[in-house]
């Protein structure tokens, strides 16, 4: 079973340092790939068809050596597709000279992402992609076994309806060779569980590796939070799939705890111990454990209680982690307040001015309106 990073989220670019840092985290814990598909790279996406640039090509090449210095896969993904769902003459060969440039910069297995597009999902760009895939495979020294594609309908939602109905699945799934590993996020985009239903269907319309590309920990969808629960509702991948890949936040140290989470059974206590974050963390933990988690409404009393814990957290603490979660803290606790002051009715609170400092105007307005 294959378990593996996704550098694929949106907002954030790791630096150096902050790749090697995950990579040899990694590595301690036993995993065994790295797939390289930052958003946030411009060259990976929105100018995929532009060669690097010398300084980016530093940058590709570091992760490859510091990915075999610790015994992880380093994977390049290239997201084409994105203005047009044809594959034009330049196009084929813009792509050829990108996968040519990264086997240059030390990568033998390539991803090329399909995700996030927004193109009609039907036969036509079913087949452009299958076109791509086989331009891929056909340059020299790149085998089937060593692609991995997302395809444009990534999770069961998006298929809208049964999965052996949708057309581009199907026509994918019909011509695709059966050696090229499909990601696939399972019943949602963000999904709270994948169970077996979901993970039977999709493998009975494709024969190909499964690999889970998993969201569980991503924040990228609502950056004002973030998620260091366990992970769990996920048992049914060790059955149908060949791989998970977790695909976090983009901060560093706190990816090294989601993967620990993810290849571990460590308590919050120990994560807590490990990382030497604060006793009354514990407190707020709940408030950052999952996105799908019921929390109880708060009253007076609990809403003081967890405040209480802000001067040690947001002012005592210091350190690298401390300044990862700085943002996501103050407006935790910020939010607490506010919370308080509607409760009490506080007649001095003025909600326009308190709007003002943390909305754009046209949201601002919007609420005040409503």
């Amino acid at each position: 079973m294959l378990k593996g990073y996704i550098e694929g989220y949106y907002g954030r670019l790791f630096s150096k340092d902050e790749r090697e840092k995950v990579v040899k985290h990694m590595s301690r814990l036993g995993m065994d790939f790295y797939l390289y598909g930052p958003k946030e790279d411009l060259y990976h996406r929105i100018e995929w068809d532009k060669a690097y640039p010398v300084k980016e090509q530093k940058i590709l090449r570091d992760l490859t050596i510091i990915c075999k210095k610790n015994k992880i896969r380093p994977i390049f993904a290239i997201s084409p597709g994105l203005k047009s769902s044809n594959v034009s003459i330049s196009d084929k060969k813009n792509l050829i000279l990108k996968i040519k440039q990264a086997q240059k910069l030390g990568f033998k297995e390539f991803a090329i992402f399909f995700d996030d597009i927004n193109h009609e999902r039907n036969r036509t760009l079913a087949e452009s992609h299958l076109e791509m895939i086989e331009i891929v495979s056909s340059i020299d020294k790149v085998e089937y076994e060593d692609l991995f594609i997302c395809p444009t309908v990534y999770c069961t939602s998006f298929a809208q309806g049964d999965l052996e109905n949708n057309t581009y699945l199907r026509v994918l799934a019909s011509e695709i060779d059966p050696r090229v590993s499909i990601l696939w996020t399972g019943d949602e985009v963000v999904s709270e569980t994948i169970p077996q239903k979901g993970l039977k269907d999709i493998r009975g319309l494709f024969s190909n590796p499964l690999i889970i590309w998993d969201n569980f920990y991503a924040n990228d969808y609502c950056p004002s939070r973030f998620y260091i629960g366990p992970y769990k509702g996920r048992k049914s991948i060790y059955k149908f799939a060949s791989g998970v890949g977790i695909n976090p936040t983009g901060l560093p140290i706190t990816d090294t705890i989601c993967l620990s989470r993810f290849m571990s059974d460590l308590t919050d206590r120990q994560i807590l111990d490990e990382y030497k974050i604060p006793k009354e963390f514990s407190k707020i933990l709940p408030y950052f454990t999952n996105p799908f988690r019921d929390l109880p409404s708060l009253n007076l009393s609990k809403i003081d209680k967890l405040i209480q814990t802000q001067y040690k957290l947001c002012i005592e603490w210091k350190g690298d982690l401390q300044l990862e979660w700085a943002p996501f803290l103050w407006k935790f606790y910020l939010d607490l307040t506010l919370l308080k002051k509607i409760k009490i009715g506080d007649s001095k609170f003025n909600l326009e001015e308190w709007l003002k400092r943390r909305y754009s105007d046209p949201l601002k307005e919007t609420i005040l309106r409503n």
